[in-house]
């Protein structure tokens, strides 16, 4: 995941506001890869930052109705046209950043408990 979202920074580069996604991906990117190199405490910090982060932006995506956009009709615009299309965009990008910033940060809490259960007995 750390590889796709830093080569989802790249796909920002056609953006409006570019430089804000670009290092919103590129701070994703490194809690899944802090965890790959068993940084699991800089993993776990920037994951909780990344999540709250992700939580209260979704608000004000959810304020101007992202989330009536379907799924399914954000592939069907490859133009950045439609504003409700980019919104939805932005949107589900939030929501999978969020969702897998929580994967992070509950697996590398399990794993550094395992590890020093391992270590005491």
């Amino acid at each position: 995941m750390a590889t796709l979202f830093a080569l989802s920074a790249l796909l920002q580069l056609n953006d409006a506001h570019p430089w804000v996604w670009i290092l919103f991906y590129l701070a994703a990117a490194a809690a899944p890869g802090l965890a790959a190199a068993h940084n699991f405490k800089c993993a776990r910090i920037i994951a909780g930052i990344m999540l709250a982060i992700a939580v209260l932006w979704e608000i004000s995506y959810i304020k101007q109705g992202a989330w009536r956009v379907p799924f399914w009709d954000l592939a069907e615009e490859w133009q950045m046209k439609n504003e409700q299309i980019i919104l939805g965009r932005e949107f589900y990008a939030l929501i999978w950043i969020g969702c897998w910033m929580g994967l992070v940060l509950f697996n590398t809490r399990s794993s550094s408990k395992s590890s020093s259960d391992q270590t005491v007995g």
